[in-house]
């Protein structure tokens, strides 16, 4: 009796003692920014592929925001915000800031940029046969914080920042002639504003590629949901399910079968904004049309 009295005490002491680890359940706030889950609903994806391949029980909450990047960013990092994960373009400084998860998002689908623009100047940009041509005619709309606006602005065009909504309204009432979006988000942007802004379409003959994309990011000390989404990105590549979200999911088939990338006339500038370490990410990672 007293032998199996110890054994039952040392089973229960060996339960209580075990690391609490792949059972216990990590909750992810994910602070998403402009255009909300509509727009994201590709980056989204992504990060419910990693999650369910991340060997862990998570939650996922989407907590939409309305204040500029960099707000968010600081937010992010002083541990005040209500959000712990956060996704963005890649910089350098960013990558100094935070953990930073180096698995593209869209395979640089977002390097490669298409532009929204109106009914007067789309035959404008039908003429265009080159890159200095291009920059000579294009006012380019870019958001305030993105590394897309550095990018543009060292490549040598003209740039005017502003806030993401404020963007659309200049465009329409073509104060700018263009406002560069990813190839996978530009259709469905126009569809959403369409309706407010009825001169508004999406140019069809130009694409200015760069190596680019979104990564994850969490607060430098967070390494435990760092760790999460990197295995579950990883295992998801490993599995091919990633690639199958990639090629079916509706948002990345709108590229292929509408944008065509092939068929247009492709400009390849420098990102200077890359590091060694963005540069170094595997060329398996990265789209190719």
């Amino acid at each position: 009796m007293r032998r199996a009295l110890a054994l039952s005490f040392l089973f229960f002491m060996c339960l209580a003692f075990q690391p609490a680890s792949s059972e216990d359940k990590v909750s992810v706030h994910l602070g998403l920014l402009g255009a909300g889950e509509q727009v994201f609903a590709y980056e989204i994806s992504v990060l419910k592929l990693a999650l369910a391949h991340s060997g862990r029980q998570t939650e996922l909450v989407i907590t939409p925001l309305t204040m500029p990047q960099e707000r968010a960013f600081l937010e992010l990092e002083s541990g005040r915000a209500r959000f712990n994960l956060f996704f963005s373009g890649f910089s350098e400084e960013r990558e100094a800031r935070f953990r930073q998860i180096d698995i593209p998002l869209s395979r640089g689908l977002l390097g490669h940029r298409i532009f929204i623009t109106t009914d007067r100047f789309s035959d404008d940009l039908a003429t265009i046969k080159d890159l200095d041509a291009f920059k000579r005619f294009a006012v380019v709309g870019s958001g305030n914080g993105w590394p897309d606006t550095r990018i543009f602005e060292a490549a040598g065009f003209t740039v005017q920042r502003s806030r993401y909504e404020n963007l659309w309204r200049m465009l329409a009432k073509e104060r700018i002639n263009t406002f560069n979006r990813g190839i996978h988000e530009a259709y469905v942007e126009i569809d959403i504003r369409k309706p407010e802004h009825s001169n508004l379409v999406v140019d069809q003959h130009l694409m200015v590629r760069y190596r680019f994309d979104y990564l994850f990011y969490v607060r430098k000390d967070n390494e435990d949901l760092a760790r999460l989404l990197e295995t579950g990105l990883k295992r998801a590549y490993e599995t091919g399910a990633f690639m199958e979200n990639f090629m079916s999911h509706p948002m990345i088939r709108t590229v292929i079968d509408q944008a065509n990338p092939k068929d247009r006339l492709t400009f390849d500038i420098d990102n200077p904004l890359m590091t060694e370490r963005q540069r170094a990410i595997p060329d398996q990672y990265w789209h190719k049309f």
